[in-house]
């Protein structure tokens, strides 16, 4: 498939790029608990709440957007991959022009994040509610901008939002932004993955440590008579890490995104 096909549109839910998905939700969850910067572990009573009030404002954001550009028709039901129901979605009643609908995709991200990060750190009683928000926002966006950087990479085009789908009335992507996205998904989880490893290594390993590469820290434990003190994971870890992401990229990437190409204009079909 060396081509970019047929310029009759193309088909796009969930499932086919649920692992792009959850990668992407990894690496902005991560990026979002770096901005919010908190010494200590969230407590887990305001772990719900939060979940129950970004399902509705994240939502009511997509709406609201929609609206506000000009939808005459906005619904709200279950988003789905395959069979697996995911969370909520806005369905958008007709095609939307490709920059017009990349606002009402990412607006819970543009809108919501600076908001919820600010109440987050302005401190007070519901201050960890809001933490929690800012960090469920940020992850909850992932398939938000799974979509839309499927639907940019195929340039000038409209969007059919279903909610759970789109379809791109367009040509299909280029093969490269998506072999990109999918470098970037599977970094995010081999370094979640690594992290893991290295802390569950560290743990076993008797006495203190300190792992560094090219002067970055990779990973380090501190025992401080004879008791564990802190186990870190450091930048370090991310260069084997994108290392053997580029690598497998290098071999496999076209042929996985060729595979998508495959699976979206028989969605479409």
């Amino acid at each position: 498939m060396g081509g970019r096909g047929s310029a009759r549109g193309f088909e796009v839910s969930l499932k086919p790029v649920l692992l792009h998905v959850f990668g992407m939700g990894t690496g902005l969850l991560l990026l979002a608990g770096a901005m919010l910067g908190r010494g200590s572990a969230l407590s887990v009573e305001p772990l719900f709440p939060a979940l129950a009030l970004v399902l509705l404002v994240h939502e009511a954001a997509h709406a609201l957007a929609a609206k506000a550009l000009g939808a005459k028709s906005v619904q709200v039901g279950l988003a789905r991959a395959g069979k697996l129901v995911v969370g909520l979605s806005v369905k958008v009643g007709e095609p939307v022009p490709l920059q017009r609908w990349l606002l009402i995709a990412l607006a819970p991200l543009l809108s919501l994040s600076p908001l919820l990060l600010a109440l987050a750190r302005a401190g007070g009683p519901l201050a960890p509610l809001f933490a929690w928000a800012f960090l469920l926002n940020a992850a909850g966006s992932c398939g938000d901008v799974v979509l839309a950087w499927i639907a940019a990479s195929s340039g000038k085009c409209v969007v059919r939002d279903l909610g759970d789908r789109i379809v791109v009335e367009g040509p299909p992507p280029r093969v490269w932004p998506l072999v990109l996205l999918d470098a970037v998904a599977l970094s995010f989880f081999a370094h979640l993955a690594v992290a893991v490893a290295l802390q569950s290594l560290l743990m076993v390993v008797p006495g203190s440590l300190k792992l560094e590469l090219a002067g970055l820290l990779i990973a380090e434990k501190v025992v401080v008579e004879g008791r564990m003190h802190a186990i870190a994971v450091g930048p370090g870890a991310l260069l084997p890490t994108i290392a053997a992401v580029a690598a497998f990229e290098a071999v496999a990437g076209r042929r996985r995104a060729e595979k998508l190409l495959r699976e979206f204009a028989a969605g479409s079909a």
